[in-house]
């Protein structure tokens, strides 16, 4: 009898390491803050990590207590536990204070077994949802090449507010409560970003955004320098250069016959001048590339 309480005690004990062990069982996808909707119902949901082992695959099941009250959660696919519950906010409330339970079966020594996981175990406290008036309603364009200037019209906008395009702040101006622009920074062309308004109370989703390759222009487009000469390059953009200003990247297969400055576009300029002095003798090409821009090739040829 010792022996098999020693036994039990040990299984017991890799049950709790095999459980809380885990970093992260739940991910909650619900946002803090909610916009509000006409209909008044909004979807809670997670996907849960729990290890495989001894666990009966198909068994799991979800429920979301919110504000007191418990509700059985759906099972939204089955590669994954990621489970959805659409509740109806009662009329007057604002706020929901919920957690997750994710249970499952599982093959003991002798027969099936249930467990459960509360997300109040790895928080410590409940999760906390509130519903909100102001938010972006929509992005007016959803593509452009860097440098253009995109509106978004909405509700509730302040002068604080800044737009961030895939996590890189841009340059925003609000022009009233229900209408602001940014101008799209310089990142690499055929991507779609994340666009979130930036609030003293977090962030909202705007909506996505792809940015086109822009054009870069550079005059002239061949260059014949003698030897210690100094000639320059003008590099010109469609919009004025983004916040921050633009860095040109300045590459060459002849590097000892070009001296060639740091080129920098400075924020809120269509154009730049660089001096380029000639090095030693010889052929070959300057490129010039920027983030969200076409590489410009300049044939170059030092005598």
């Amino acid at each position: 009898m010792k022996i098999k309480a020693i036994r039990t005690s040990l299984l017991f004990a890799g049950i709790l390491v095999l459980f809380t062990g885990c970093n992260s069982v739940f991910q909650d996808f619900t946002p803090e803050r909610i916009p509000e909707n006409p209909s008044g119902i909004y979807t809670f949901s997670f996907t849960g990590n729990i290890p495989k082992g001894n666990r009966i695959e198909g068994s799991e099941r979800a429920e979301i207590t919110i504000n007191g009250k418990s509700y059985p959660m759906t099972r939204s696919s089955a590669d994954d536990l990621t489970f959805t519950y659409d509740y109806k906010m009662p009329p007057g409330i604002t706020e929901a204070r919920y957690y997750y339970t994710l249970s499952w079966d599982y093959q003991g020594a002798n027969s099936v077994k249930e467990a459960a996981r509360y997300s109040t175990q790895e928080t410590g406290k409940v999760y906390h949802a509130r519903l909100i008036n102001r938010y972006p309603i929509q992005l007016v364009n959803d593509r452009g090449p860097a440098g253009s200037r995109i509106p978004i019209v909405g509700s509730g906008f302040s002068s604080q507010d800044v737009v961030m395009v895939g996590g890189v702040e841009a340059a925003t101006t609000i022009h009233s409560a229900n209408s602001l622009e940014f101008t799209v920074p310089a990142l690499p062309a055929g991507k779609a970003y994340q666009v979130t308004l930036r609030t003293g109370g977090g962030d909202l989703v705007a909506g996505n955004f792809k940015v086109d390759e822009a054009t870069l222009r550079v005059q002239p487009q061949s260059l014949s320098i003698a030897s210690g000469d100094t000639d320059f390059l003008i590099i010109e953009l469609d919009n004025p250069a983004p916040l921050g200003g633009l860095y040109v990247d300045a590459q060459t297969d002849i590097p000892a016959s070009l001296i060639i400055p740091e080129i920098n576009i400075p924020e809120g300029s269509r154009s730049v001048n660089v001096n380029i002095t000639g090095g030693e003798p010889g052929n070959g090409i300057l490129v010039l590339t920027v983030p969200g821009f076409g590489a410009v090739d300049v044939q170059v040829s030092v005598f």
